[in-house]
């Protein structure tokens, strides 16, 4: 009998293996290949759009809370580390703390306001301050962001020895910071706190019934998306040397909502995935065409339809669907316990 149990228990965790942190150093590998394969710029790109992804995906994919309006995270650390470079005259690290600082002072600001809101009307509410934003940059504070012109005179500085106005420095810089919040990600979705965001996700009312405070966990979350947001705005500053008024724009939300789905929500490198198809599509396409949209909008709508899941969710239940179905023909000849 307890020879059958093993059995058993060992063909449930061929069914779904622990992840491992593996996943982490051999996505750091191919990453370290990227600019090798694509053009450094291209790639640059993919890893600001990734780590942006990542923690919209920790709200989206993984607690199941929409929103519409991440564009104020990513254009609050964008114009946060300008002001604080082109102004106050810090370093790198200072400008990426001012940014982050302000991404996630603006979530606490949001989360009080809107996060006992639920489904389509946080989505909303969201949207609302993200559009709030955008139009208080475009105007009355047009004299500090330079309105539709965008931010610009921000100065180049190095990181200790690294020249960081170098295409190839500033991607393995920026590599390096992906990789870490890689690593931060894997960690929390194994932590206990993962597993809450996951029954959250589920059914709110049943982790509610459970003792669990739903609305402080949705807080949680969403500033710890707006960590990364901020971040990710603050390297895209870094990177262009530039803030443009379009971070703050919903569009930008839509891009980032469009990448998670496309990559595969509620996994854990689909929304690195989706940005390097999206950004790979968009780049290749508007060689050919100024209407580029059209075209990387039909493919999206034709990926959805093959990848319903998104490209790593259906690749990841075809996977689990052909492991079940060999545990049920290694269940067939399993001996009975007596």
């Amino acid at each position: 009998m307890k020879e059958s149990i093993k059995n058993m228990e060992s063909l449930l965790q061929d069914v779904a293996p622990k992840p491992r942190a593996t996943i982490v150093w051999g996505t750091a590998l191919v990453l370290a290949a990227l600019p090798f394969v694509l053009s450094t710029p291209l790639a640059t790109e993919i890893l600001i759009w990734a780590i942006f992804g990542i923690g919209f995906n920790l709200l989206l994919g993984y607690t199941g809370v929409l929103s519409f309006g991440h564009s104020a995270y990513f254009g609050m650390g964008a114009y946060g580390m300008g002001l604080a470079m082109r102004y106050w005259h810090v370093g790198v690290l200072g400008g990426l703390a001012v940014g982050i600082a302000s991404s996630m002072l603006l979530a606490c600001v949001i989360g009080v306001l809107a996060i006992r809101s639920r489904g389509v009307y946080f989505a909303m509410i969201s949207l609302a301050f993200g559009q709030m934003l955008y139009f208080l940059a475009l105007s009355p504070l047009k004299h500090i962001t330079r309105g539709e012109d965008g931010l610009t005179h921000i100065p180049q500085v190095d990181l200790f020895f690294i020249a960081l106005d170098k295409p190839r420095p500033i991607y393995y810089f920026i590599l390096a910071i992906t990789v870490a919040l890689l690593y931060l990600t894997w960690r929390i979705l194994q932590s206990p706190f993962g597993k809450l965001l996951r029954a959250f996700r589920e059914n709110e009312e049943r982790a509610k019934a459970c003792g669990y405070n739903t609305a402080l966990v949705k807080f949680f979350t969403l500033v710890l998306s707006a960590f990364y947001g901020g971040l990710a705005g603050g390297l895209n500053t870094l990177y262009l040397n530039y803030v443009p008024l379009a971070t703050l724009f919903w569009f930008t939300s839509g891009t980032i909502v469009m990448m998670t789905i496309l990559g595969g929500k509620g996994t854990f490198l689909g929304p690195l995935v989706g940005a390097a198809v999206f950004l790979f599509l968009q780049n290749t396409i508007s060689l050919f065409t100024p209407r580029w949209e059209l075209f990387v909008g039909a493919i999206f709508v034709i990926i959805i339809l093959v990848f319903p899941g998104g490209i790593i969710g259906t690749l990841q239940t075809a996977l689990s669907n052909r492991r079940m179905a060999r545990l049920q023909d290694k269940a067939a000849i399993l001996p009975s316990g007596g």
